[in-house]
């Protein structure tokens, strides 16, 4: 796990300058299986209806990608519930996936591909969305557009997403060989895949997981004014993250 670059490039160089991205090294897990997919909207509208709460993000902001084919872009506490949840249905041990599966998968069994793409490669337009193709498609891209990864899964670093992890700047150089599941507390949640212009294999950050309750505004800490005020709604996201689940 993390930045192969000073292995490769010319004069030891590393891919990025983040420290959370180092150093490298040697992760072993135990077999598990991922959604193909990132979970949409139209998944996660069938799991608030039967936990009987409103729906995720109806927020204006929301709606022009807010359709059953978009992802669920959603807090990590919904994402966890969801695959919890649909576990219980299909009788399977399901969660979040821990950030060493998320980058195993991303890199399609965890070969050096620098990008989460059918070739390693980021190509606009063809396997990664070009602005007119998220203009088209209201800002965010449908799932399933681009051609999969070699191990056969879609859409990894087209939005980040949520991993099971509590996030800690320095725990490369602290995880253990086998099976890591992060640091036992912390303030945020591992996000990966595509943050802001982070779009590489190797690209994390600690975000906050937004478990928030009574009336808030969207995207202000604090209110400004009844008039600005919206219901908040259980589940709903202040970032563009996504998430998919697994079975272990």
């Amino acid at each position: 796990m993390g930045d192969w670059g000073p292995e490769i490039n010319l004069e030891g160089l590393p891919f990025d300058g983040y420290p959370q991205s180092k150093p490298l090294h040697k992760v072993k897990l135990k077999g598990f299986s991922m959604s193909k997919y990132p979970v949409t909207y139209g998944e996660f509208d069938i799991f608030s209806a039967a936990l009987k709460l409103p729906r995720a993000n109806q927020h204006k902001l929301f709606l022009s990608t807010r359709t059953a084919d978009h992802p669920a872009l959603v807090s990590w506490y919904g994402a966890k519930e969801y695959c919890q949840w649909i576990g219980k249905q299909a009788g399977l041990a399901m969660d979040l996936p821990t950030e060493a599966q998320w980058e195993y998968a991303a890199r399609s069994s965890g070969k050096r591909n620098l990008f989460p793409t059918d070739n390693g490669k980021e190509e606009k337009g063809r396997n990664f969305p070009s602005y007119d193709q998220k203009k088209e498609d209201g800002g965010r891209i449908r799932v399933g557009k681009f051609p999969p990864n070699p191990a056969g899964f879609h859409d990894f670093g087209v939005n980040g997403e949520w991993a099971n992890d509590w996030y800690a700047v320095d725990y490369y150089a602290n995880s253990p060989r086998e099976n890591p599941k992060g640091p036992p507390s912390g303030k945020g949640r591992v996000a990966r895949g595509n943050l802001g212009q982070l779009v590489m294999n190797m690209q994390r950050v600690g975000m906050d997981p937004a478990d928030k309750v009574g009336s808030w505004p969207l995207l202000l800490a604090e209110p400004q004014g009844s008039e600005k005020e919206i219901p908040y709604t259980k589940f709903s996201g202040q970032g563009y993250i996504g998430f998919r689940c697994v079975v272990n």
